[in-house]
């Protein structure tokens, strides 16, 4: 498709990956507007950017489209996606257009799994830049100084997150895939773990023949590789790619990326927990298949510093309790967040939840439950239904009573941000850490203590 001069407007733009699409069409010389039903800094960047912001309810410029793009959070009945196919002007889900997208680069490389993908896909990005590559990066997250994941420095490469959700990967065609790790999740679009894996493996398929695959080594003869070639990366020294000599000072470690038996570069990283280093494993393998050297991968995972809204620091309250903010919403990602809390601090770690969706919420049920005992005190918010209507089961108050049943922690429930934020500031005090979780407007609480 040739971009240039078509006019385009995006539904639902307030999501980080709309943003990004609409950011490019920008950069591709589209005119580009866009609507969403909540406003935000965000979509008011996109209006300094030069996108056209226009109210949910407008229509009438919608025979002026060349393309109408929604995403997959936007109602059948949206007034603008009704006027556009009632005109018949082409109409693409998001998942779509970024596999369209995708084809006007040399080669795609995408970074898929269950959690780090954002982080991943980042790391890989500073990789490249710090390497001089033609590429452009497409981030489910912000970094730190910039107002979009859209990193734009040229079209060779295409370095995307690969979303797993109603299986929206499936449209791109990579050169090389990345498998960060497999847990099973998106209950509302996947039956089971097994419906979920062959939608992996039809990722698999996709990829190109000439490419590769790189995948935490557990997962190596569980997928169904289709003849691709692999590299794997893990802890231990089976992997093709694993850490050397590790060392830890000060809630960040230090290791030697390895591979193959030989010590390549000490990489010493700037982001916190233990699982940043599969993290940089998995970045270091697939930049390496992309060509970049040793040394720029390390110098350039040494000087990362993470994504907003992944274990991010927000400051302390004024009884000098410390408070993170993290996106984790899935109970791999929780035990994940809490263990590396629990390195940091020696007072006790208060976790702040809010559910996300109530179909995740209540076939993991047993999880959440599990995975929120490890933290010394919970309080749960009502569940951020997104794109779903409102179900007792699976409701916060649901996951709250499954907790005070079932679970060994003390668990508190929050109607509101407002009653979150206080409980947490009278639980605490200096030397203990306060967990903000959760991938709906649960930050809030942050801001507010």
């Amino acid at each position: 498709m040739d971009f240039k001069g078509k006019n385009i407007h995006f539904v639902g733009v307030g999501g980080v990956s709309m943003r990004c699409l609409a950011r490019f069409c920008l950069w591709e010389g589209m005119m580009v507007s866009g609507s969403d039903a909540v406003s935000s800094e965000a979509v008011e960047n996109l209006r300094t950017a030069g996108v056209h912001i226009l109210p949910p309810s407008e229509t009438d410029f919608i025979s002026e489209c060349d393309l109408v793009v929604y995403s997959a959070a936007v109602p059948p009945d949206n007034p603008q996606l009704l006027a556009a196919r009632t005109a018949l002007i082409p109409t693409l889900e998001r998942k779509a257009f970024l596999g369209l997208m995708s084809r006007l680069f040399d080669r795609t490389v995408a970074i898929s799994g269950t959690h780090g993908k954002t982080t991943v896909t980042a790391m890989i990005c500073a990789i490249f830049r710090r390497a001089g590559m033609s590429f452009t990066g497409h981030i489910g997250g912000e970094l730190a100084g910039r107002e979009s994941g859209l990193i734009l420095h040229g079209k060779e490469w295409f370095v995307t997150e690969a979303c797993e959700y109603s299986r929206s990967f499936l449209t791109l065609a990579p050169y090389v895939t990345a498998v960060l790790n497999l847990q099973y999740d998106h209950p509302d679009c996947y039956k089971d773990y097994g419906d979920m894996k062959e939608a992996y493996d039809k990722l698999i398929e996709n990829t190109s023949a000439n490419g590769c695959v790189v995948c935490e080594k557990s997962l190596e003869h569980h997928l169904n590789l289709n003849g691709r070639r692999v590299v794997t990366f893990g802890y231990t020294r089976d992997a093709d790619v694993y850490p050397e000599e590790v060392t830890y000072s000060g809630g960040k470690y230090t290791f030697w990326l390895s591979r193959c038996g030989i010590k390549r570069a000490q990489l010493h990283l700037q982001v916190q927990g233990k699982h940043n280093i599969a993290n940089a494993l998995a970045a270091y393998a697939v930049a390496s298949e992309c060509g970049v050297g040793d040394i720029d991968c390390a110098a350039a995972l040494g000087a990362f510093y993470g994504v907003k809204g992944r274990y991010e620091h927000k400051g302390v309250t004024s009884k000098g309790a410390a408070i993170v903010y993290d996106y984790a919403h899935h109970p791999g990602e929780i035990e994940v967040a809490i263990d590396t809390a629990r390195q940091s601090v020696k007072g006790k770690v208060e976790v702040v939840f809010e559910p996300h969706t109530f179909s995740r919420t209540r076939a993991l049920m047993k999880e959440f439950v599990s995975a929120l005992s490890l933290a010394d005190e919970v309080i749960v918010l009502p569940t951020y239904k997104a794109r779903e209507k409102y179900t007792p089961a699976g409701s916060g108050y649901d996951l709250y009573m499954h907790i005070k049943v079932h679970g060994n922690v003390k668990c508190a429930y929050a109607p509101d941000y407002k009653k979150a934020a206080e409980t947490a500031f009278e639980r605490t005090s200096a030397g203990d850490i306060i967990l903000i979780l959760g991938a709906g407007s649960v930050w809030r609480t942050a801001d507010m203590l």
